[in-house]
């Protein structure tokens, strides 16, 4: 895997869930320009993404 990409899931265990592919370095400028995915070519990944999402869950391992 390329080390330039980051992968996050989060849940508040409330029924809301991010997950998020990070390309590069994560910041404020980048979460403020977030936007809906609009194109078409996207909506056969997203239903493969909503199944893993919907299937994954977070636990915090600090614990």
């Amino acid at each position: 895997m390329n080390d330039n990409y980051q992968f996050l899931l989060a849940d508040d265990h409330k029924g809301n869930k991010v997950l998020a592919v990070i390309k590069g370095e994560l910041s404020m400028e980048l979460v403020k320009s977030t936007r809906l995915i609009t194109d078409k070519r996207f909506n056969h990944l997203a239903q493969q993404l909503k199944k893993i999402i919907d299937s994954s869950s977070v636990t915090d391992n600090d614990k």
